[in-house]
């Protein structure tokens, strides 16, 4: 392999890895909001609480983001 092939292949890799995140993100996005829509609303301050830098937005707790962190893991390991 030539240093161009070489370049190209590694372009392509850094992009197939950028697109596998971004679905990763995407994936775990719904399903995060699939389980805060369905929870019960007392529960749904584990998750989300209002944000303060912006009055109409929400945020996720610690224990929300860990959720997240979980579920985007599973979906980039299993893509």
């Amino acid at each position: 392999m030539n240093q161009q092939q070489k370049a190209e292949h590694d372009k392509l890799v850094d992009t197939l890895i950028a697109r596998d995140s971004e679905r990763a993100y995407r994936i775990a996005d719904r399903i995060f909001w699939i389980v805060i829509e369905n929870s019960p609303a007392r529960n749904i301050d584990f998750f989300i609480e209002p944000d303060p830098d912006n009055p109409d937005g929400t945020r996720n707790t610690e224990r929300g983001q860990e959720l997240f962190n979980e579920l985007e893991e599973f979906a980039r390991c299993n893509l």
